[in-house]
């Protein structure tokens, strides 16, 4: 038998209450639907600098409600008889972060395309007007090339 004693159990998320448990995984779903609001902001605005904000903080937020979910399911039949009115705010929320996760990531994309496509853009410029220039060599370079 294997010894399971010095094997450090992490502590509960969620509350042992249901009704408590679930007022938790109704806080930790509201933050991460403000995160996301924040981060929609951010990319509409083109601030980088508060989207990057946005994302570390959800990644930390991320993780805590991964272990909340984890228990939620793992108790999934005593949250059945939770109080119907936090079961429906859970759920809503639940819609509204699906809903704006994947806005968010569909700008993402947009901008993700928008930003390959300039740099095409630029590169093509560039190659172009370098076949295009003749840059004078230095008498230098014309000697070597004599030699």
């Amino acid at each position: 038998m294997k010894d399971t004693r010095h094997i450090k159990q992490e502590p509960n998320v969620l509350s042992s209450n249901v009704n408590l448990a679930m007022r938790e995984m109704i806080r930790i779903s509201e933050r991460l639907v403000h995160l996301a609001e924040d981060e929609t902001h951010a990319l509409v605005r083109g601030d980088l600098m508060q989207f990057a904000v946005a994302q570390k903080e959800k990644e930390k937020l991320a993780s805590r409600y991964a272990k909340a979910s984890e228990e939620f399911r793992s108790r999934i039949e005593d949250f059945k008889k939770a109080d119907k009115i936090l079961i429906n705010k859970l759920d809503t929320l639940q819609t509204d972060i699906r809903q704006k996760t994947e806005c968010n990531n569909k700008m993402i994309d947009q901008i993700k395309k928008k930003s390959l496509a300039n740099t095409k853009a630029t590169l093509l410029t560039a190659q172009d007007l370098g076949q295009r220039l003749h840059i004078p060599q230095s008498p230098k370079n014309q000697e070597r090339q004599s030699a």
